[in-house]
């Protein structure tokens, strides 16, 4: 099939939202496709660089915005918002003709696409963005509180009024999202047709088979940009915790605006020489922390699904997350403890310890192992080129 590929963020090499858009670019390529990808012009150098895999890129410029100067998160918003709109041009400048368009980043139900203006079935996602923070853990967010508050409001009563996502998503031939919280977000605006699609990917190489326990002291593993919803102040109070019954480590690897709180939280928690903070690690040389670890800690308050997690069990490491959001919607079996969030958020960094213990010390762990593999093969790039590929099939019908 002709397929329009809308991927804002698209790069080789990447992790999150670029990387997400490079693998489907390539990967329905590789399955066929004659693809078409309109992105950003930012990531024109490092797309030249590499194989293309006989896929047409058109580079749109991004447009400037005064809004940057106020705030780094309106201002992209405004930039990727104008970027929509000369895309659409752009489109419908194009001579061939195409027999769907597939948005895939950034995967947003509140920021839409123009693309459903085009007179061919989109394909709205994987997106996420229907979740949103629990309130009686505002106190990790600090500062940051008012602007996750109007965040949910936002995304709960006022979504109807957000005129780009009600029509992108009402519009839409079939839309996918990353968890449930998202999927009801979109039924509420009049999605026709939507479907359950984690947002991330693995590459099949990165899949490994179930491996044995690491020996020596355990090492606990947070993956992740340093920030407040993210909460790795919680991953730091959670591993004091665990400190105070067994020997461990504590690895994260990661960088953002929360640095000096986790910093803090650190020396506060007498933890210096028990925590290591790498800073930022490029996505093509995390795999060996995975392979190195005995467990991933994953404690984001607001998350749609979180490919850390999916990364961390195609390893074959077992994981610690909370018991919401994207994760909750994740049939993992014994491959990950999730743990329920308490009413009272004192009480949580101590039932976190337990269950990092609990995967520390008991029998289990091979057998986690494998459960980790299994269920992250499902998840793979041509599994979701795959579903995809079916998906074109019946909207074109």
């Amino acid at each position: 099939m002709k397929v329009l590929l809308s991927a804002f963020d698209c790069g080789p090499g990447r992790g999150s939202e670029p990387g997400n858009g490079w693998h489907w670019a390539i990967t329905l390529a590789d399955f066929g496709h004659e693809v078409t990808v309109l992105t950003g012009h930012k990531n024109r150098q490092l797309i030249s660089a590499v194989d293309s895999h006989g896929i047409d890129f058109q580079f749109i410029d991004l447009p400037a915005s005064p809004l940057h100067r106020f705030s780094q998160t309106l201002g992209w918003a405004d930039i990727y918002r104008h970027w929509q709109e000369k895309a659409l041009v752009h489109s419908k400048g194009l001579t061939k003709k195409y027999d769907v368009v597939h948005h895939v980043t950034w995967g947003s139900l509140r920021l839409g696409s123009d693309l459903w203006r085009l007179p061919i079935p989109l394909v709205y996602g994987p997106i996420g963005g229907g979740q949103t923070a629990p309130a009686e853990y505002w106190r990790y967010f600090g500062p940051e509180w008012p602007a996750e508050t109007l965040r949910t409001a936002s995304t709960g009563p006022m979504l109807v009024l957000n005129s780009r996502s009600r029509e992108t998503i009402r519009n839409s031939a079939v839309v996918l999202a990353t968890n449930s919280a998202t999927m009801a977000a979109c039924r509420r605006l009049g999605a026709t047709d939507v479907r359950y699609m984690l947002a991330e990917g693995l590459p099949t190489e990165w899949l490994v088979d179930p491996r044995p326990r690491p020996t020596g002291i355990p090492v606990v593993l947070w993956v992740g940009r340093l920030l407040r919803l993210k909460a790795p102040t919680l991953a730091i109070q959670a591993f004091a915790e665990l400190r105070r019954v067994m020997p461990a480590r504590l690895i994260v690897a990661g960088d953002g605006p929360a640095r000096g709180q986790v910093l803090s939280a650190v020396k506060r928690l007498r933890l210096d020489e028990d925590v290591q903070l790498l800073g930022h690690v490029p996505w093509d040389e995390i795999r060996g922390l995975y392979d190195s670890a005995s467990v991933l800690l994953f404690t984001s308050l607001r998350d749609s699904s979180g490919a850390q997690f999916l990364e961390a069990l195609g390893r074959g490491l077992p994981a610690v997350a909370l018991d919401h959001h994207g994760i909750a919607d994740a049939d993992v079996g014994p491959a990950a403890l999730k743990v329920a969030l308490p009413p009272d958020p004192h009480e949580l960094p101590g039932r976190l310890a337990s269950a990092l213990e609990t995967i520390l010390c008991d029998d289990e762990w091979e057998s986690r192992s494998a459960a980790a593999v299994k269920w992250a093969a499902e998840h793979t790039w041509p599994a979701k080129a795959a579903a995809a590929t079916q998906i074109y099939h019946e909207v074109v019908r």
